[in-house]
């Protein structure tokens, strides 16, 4: 059955008292164009789901949906922007986990993450990869641990920014087995992986749609996904966790969470949630989140809020252990 909706019939399934012709009385949302930032440079998670929602959304809500890229400090810039925005639903952000962590690693927090926005929806989740380029010595996940233990910090990793789960995924590491990498940061997954490719860092802590371009054409090998088990994306990529005894802990993973400053009326949020869902479940975005390894979970925004204060209650533990802070 298709999943293609008019903004009528868009209109017709909503369920909620946001949705009320009562409510809708009071003027209609949205009365103008959305905007969807995304913290990022192009071609990380957020961007591509952003990019694969957006027009959907747009048609649902009979306003156009703008994606807007605004990248640095780790994602702070573009959220920041979100957070100091007019609350009424008109400017959103599609963030990865970094939102809630690259403040954690900052003394003082340049905005709180949980106390100043509100989700709308954890639209999916995905998990982090290692990645080299396909000439590197590191041929598999054993021959990676000799090496980092060999060269140290004489090696470089790439991320997608200071504070940035991929970041704090290097730490960790470094962490764990006991040994030195310098980090670089870059404005993105996209532009890291980019970095790696014309040989400015020696590996990268990834995200899989990000990175799934570049491991299908075998321009950079996958020497270890960053989850607990396996994924079938990458059915023969071992875990980080099952590669040596020091990682068994080891469990990094990222999200596509759209969120909205924590004034936003629930009107809005509700709405917004109601056409992000609806854009989401289409089955050519769902062919395509498959494809990029990207894990739907379609939360409502009550349980999106429970999981933004469970992720920042564990990631403010792994940063205060580690001792990481950043100067964002």
């Amino acid at each position: 059955m298709s999943l293609t909706f008019s903004r009528r019939h868009a209109l017709a399934l909503a369920g909620s008292s946001a949705l009320a012709p009562a409510a809708f009385a009071q003027g209609a949302f949205p009365d103008r164009a959305v905007s969807m930032i995304v913290p990022f440079a192009p071609g990380g998670t957020p961007d591509i789901a952003a990019r694969l929602m957006a027009p959907k959304m747009g048609e649902l809500l009979g306003q156009p949906v703008t994606v807007e890229n605004r990248a640095g400090a780790g994602a702070t810039i573009g959220t920041r922007a979100v957070v100091q925005a007019r609350p009424d639903g008109h400017t959103i952000l599609m963030g990865s986990i970094s939102f809630l962590t690259a403040p954690l690693t900052a003394d003082p927090m340049p905005y709180d993450p949980v106390a100043q926005l509100r989700v709308i929806s954890l639209i999916s989740t995905s998990p982090y990869v290692l990645i080299v380029r396909a000439d590197s010595p590191a041929r598999d996940i054993e021959g990676f641990h000799a090496w980092t233990r060999e060269r140290g910090n004489r090696l470089n990793y790439g991320s997608a920014g200071s504070g940035t789960p991929l970041h704090l995924g290097g730490e960790l590491y470094k962490l764990m087995m006991g040994v030195d990498l310098t980090h670089v940061a870059y404005r993105g997954s996209g532009p890291a992986i980019t970095a790696l490719l014309a040989g400015e860092v020696d590996m990268v802590f990834a995200d899989v749609p990000g990175a799934s371009g570049q491991i299908a054409a075998g321009t950079v090998r996958p020497l270890a996904t960053m989850v607990r088990e396996r994924i079938k994306q990458l059915p023969n990529v071992p875990t980080m966790a099952e590669s040596d005894p020091r990682l068994r802990d080891y469990d990094v993973y990222t999200w596509a969470m759209l969120v909205a400053p924590k004034a936003t009326p629930d009107r809005a949020v509700n709405r917004l949630h109601e056409v992000a869902i609806a854009a989401a479940r289409q089955p050519e975005v769902m062919r395509r989140f498959e494809e990029m390894g990207f894990d739907y979970v379609g939360s409502s925004p009550a349980d999106g809020d429970k999981r933004l204060e469970a992720e920042r209650d564990k990631w403010r533990d792994v940063i205060r252990r580690a001792n990481i802070r950043v100067d964002l």
